[in-house]
């Protein structure tokens, strides 16, 4: 009985052994596979995640300066944001990405001038645009933008570009009134901004969301 019990032991141990190895190969094959951040930033920029994509036109008008307004086309990427940043998410939230270019007028300048910006925005929708025929969102974000002119008291030709808004999607388009700020930060004491009221409309080319 005791050289059975003896033998018996190793066996027993070596049996755990292998289960252990096999519950540990079982949670490796279900555990969600993730890549490292620098490989999916760059899938992202390939266009390899899962998205939106739209174009728009904005026109704005200056609170501030009332005599300046500017006006955009906007090339856009809206991401589901678990698609982004890849932890779980509230349905609804979203990440946009967009990168306007267009004209200024005013009077402190002669002309037309060059304006240019690039945004990211976090976006929430309030329903399921693939169900819901009219679906309301809120957004807001900030970027950095360039003017071709430098208002007085303006130190800076690329600044900060906060920007937030409400707007509605019908299907494939999109309507959005925004709020807009330009200034420099506080990186400079001149620091002149520029506030104004944008409005907004856009076409969804296509998705793969």
């Amino acid at each position: 009985m005791a050289t059975l019990l003896t033998l018996g032991a190793p066996c027993l141990r070596a049996q755990e052994s292998l289960r252990s190895a096999s519950h540990g190969q079982d949670a490796h094959a279900t555990a969600p596979s993730r890549e490292s951040l620098p490989e999916h930033w760059l899938d992202i920029l390939r266009g390899q995640v899962p998205h939106e994509t739209a174009l728009g036109v904005y026109a704005g008008m200056a609170y501030d300066w009332s005599d300046m307004s500017f006006y955009l086309a906007s090339w856009q990427a809206l991401y589901d944001y678990e698609a982004i940043w890849q932890h779980r998410a509230p349905q609804g939230l979203g990440m946009r990405f967009e990168s306007n270019l267009g004209v200024a007028t005013g009077t402190e300048f002669s002309g037309e001038r060059l304006v240019a910006s690039g945004n990211f925005l976090a976006v929430y929708e309030f329903g399921a645009p693939k169900t819901a025929p009219i679906v309301p969102y809120i957004e807001a974000g900030v970027g950095l933008i360039y003017t071709d002119f430098r208002r007085e008291g303006q130190a800076y030709r690329l600044n900060f570009n906060p920007v937030a808004g409400f707007g509605i999607r019908m299907g494939s388009t999109f309507l959005v009134l925004r709020a807009h700020h330009i200034s420099n930060g506080g990186l400079n004491d001149d620091n002149r901004g520029i506030n104004s009221v944008v409005l907004g409309f856009g076409v969804y080319l296509g998705s793969d969301r």
